[in-house]
């Protein structure tokens, strides 16, 4: 969230002269007017600042104007929302759905630039909730190793006891 932050302000501060937005594989060269990206960061910052219930219910409301009029700024603001809104509402598998929707022809560049670093962190996102999920998979999978591991070795260590003792009383009678 911090990145698109960043990314948005870069995109404010320079909005007169062009930026390049790398997206996954290919550069998408954007000339964004400084009123676009400013709109875009007012929204921004407007939403993520409201109590739980104001969220949910700005949530619905753009909802409902996304259904009335699916156009690309109806979409965003429905996007930026579902993409990296507070917990609430956040829907990133939805976002990034509406994102390959998106009909980049009709939209502003301002949208076109939002839309494509929204995809992008949503996909970098995804891979790294993957990522961490293998990691957790095979950190639990380390631990029941080590925990059997452990295991084994306490019963050696019984075993290794039992032995000593008994060879213990055999010294003794010598």
């Amino acid at each position: 969230m911090r990145n698109l932050l960043l990314v948005l302000g870069i995109i404010g501060l320079n909005a007169c002269q062009a930026v390049t937005v790398n997206h996954a594989d290919s550069p998408v060269p954007v000339s964004v007017r400084a009123d676009d990206a400013a709109c875009w960061l007012e929204e921004w910052h407007r939403v993520i600042t409201l109590p739980e219930d104001q969220l949910v219910q700005a949530f619905n409301t753009r909802q409902l104007e996304f259904e009335r009029s699916a156009n690309p700024e109806t979409r965003l603001r429905l996007v930026l929302l579902l993409a990296e809104g507070p917990q609430p509402v956040r829907d990133q598998a939805r976002a990034l759905e509406l994102l390959k929707e998106l009909d980049a022809e009709q939209a502003s560049d301002s949208a076109n630039a939002l839309a494509a670093l929204l995809r992008q962190v949503l996909e970098e996102q995804r891979w790294l909730s993957n990522k961490m999920t293998r990691l957790n998979r095979d950190l639990k999978d380390s631990q029941m190793h080590v925990d059997e591991l452990e295991r084994q070795l306490r019963e050696l260590t019984t075993i290794e006891q039992n032995i000593q003792e008994r060879e213990l009383p055999n010294n003794q009678k010598e």
